[in-house]
């Protein structure tokens, strides 16, 4: 599993990549969200742990973050003063957060159920003659491998567990993305399997029976 800890207190950072690490996690650590970013456009993290921020940053990065996709964990350390803004942060998308100070024993405790958490809901996920399996990041058509690149995985993820809804675009879902998802996917499947143009909306997965 890799997370990234998100912190300028590199005291903290260095505490927490170290047991992190013995305790058998890959981690990286960057001192601000722009830094983090970078890496997740390398990097495909389970889970981020990071510093409770003001102004709203937390949850903007937050935002981010779920554009990503929707299996990495945010999980916020905070002061006590601050959990009030992490509560409202868990009804914008984060998954848990901690309040400092706290033990490695309290914090691998979270990880863990996030972990199961997200174990329970990668199940291979099917439409048609699509598979994704979601916990090997694996997308098969007809039971052969498509080659898919990290964000078109997300995107498909997204319209195979809305299939036959429209899903309207934003920063991961672009034209140029679904130009290529549409060319591999009737390379694969023919027209048995379609991305569809929804004028003005966005786009929905169907299948040549679900067409009309």
């Amino acid at each position: 599993m890799k997370i990234l800890i998100i912190s300028k207190d590199l005291q903290l950072s260095r505490i927490l990549n170290y047991s992190l690490t013995f305790s058998g996690f890959t981690v990286e650590c960057a001192a601000n969200t722009t830094h983090a970013l970078k890496l997740m456009e390398e990097i495909n993290f389970q889970l981020i742990l990071m510093d409770f921020l003001t102004n709203g940053e937390s949850l903007c990065f937050c935002q981010e973050v779920k554009k990503y996709g929707t299996q990495t964990s945010l999980v916020v350390m905070g002061e006590c003063y601050e959990e009030l803004g992490m509560l409202e942060g868990m009804n914008s998308g984060m998954d848990d957060y901690i309040l400092k100070p706290f033990g490695m024993s309290e914090l691998r405790m979270i990880i863990n159920k996030q972990l199961e958490r997200k174990r329970l809901t990668a199940r291979p996920l099917v439409f048609g003659e699509l598979r994704i399996d979601v916990a090997r990041s694996m997308v098969y058509v007809k039971d052969k491998i498509i080659s898919v690149g990290k964000n078109e995985l997300e995107i498909l993820i997204i319209l195979t567990r809305k299939a036959g809804k429209i899903v309207t675009p934003d920063k991961l879902i672009t034209d140029e993305r679904m130009l290529a998802l549409r060319k591999k996917l009737k390379h694969a499947a023919g027209e048995a399997l379609q991305i569809k143009s929804v004028k003005g909306l966005g786009y929905k997965l169907i299948t040549m029976k679900s067409c009309g």
